[in-house]
């Protein structure tokens, strides 16, 4: 209520940002764009070989995560993925509609091509 005792609409209350919250916007923004079930994994190597220089499975094993759970990973690389979904989310939402092909495997190539090259600009300012 205001001074004047009129109710006021309040303000919903906001969520935290995670790496989960990132995540599903990431691949939300993939399946908005034509992608389908089978460029999910693809993509995530690929951004991985990018930020990483090695595959998904080679990640977890050299530092001690427990695969499928990005939480088990060393901070540094939780924040990595973080940063990079959320500036491919970014780009594949700019790009919402203008991603076609002739074939589900060109859209594929697509996205994946717009997910490898923001990897390759986010790697330059990691660390690593």
């Amino acid at each position: 209520m205001d001074l004047s005792g009129q109710s006021q609409e309040l303000t919903p209350p906001r969520k935290r940002v995670t790496g989960a919250i990132v995540f599903r916007r990431f691949t939300q923004s993939i399946k908005d764009n034509g992608g389908d079930e089978q460029v999910y994994p693809e993509v995530i190597n690929e951004e991985t070989l990018e930020l990483f220089d090695c595959d998904v499975k080679d990640l977890y094993e050299q530092t001690g995560g427990k695969p499928g759970y990005r939480d088990t990973l060393p901070q540094p690389a939780q924040e990595a993925y973080m940063v990079n979904e959320s500036l491919s989310a970014n780009e594949l939402e700019r790009m919402h509609g203008t991603i076609g092909g002739e074939s589900q495997e060109e859209v594929n190539a697509k996205i994946k091509a717009v997910v490898r090259e923001q990897s390759k600009q986010t790697r330059k300012w990691l660390p690593w």
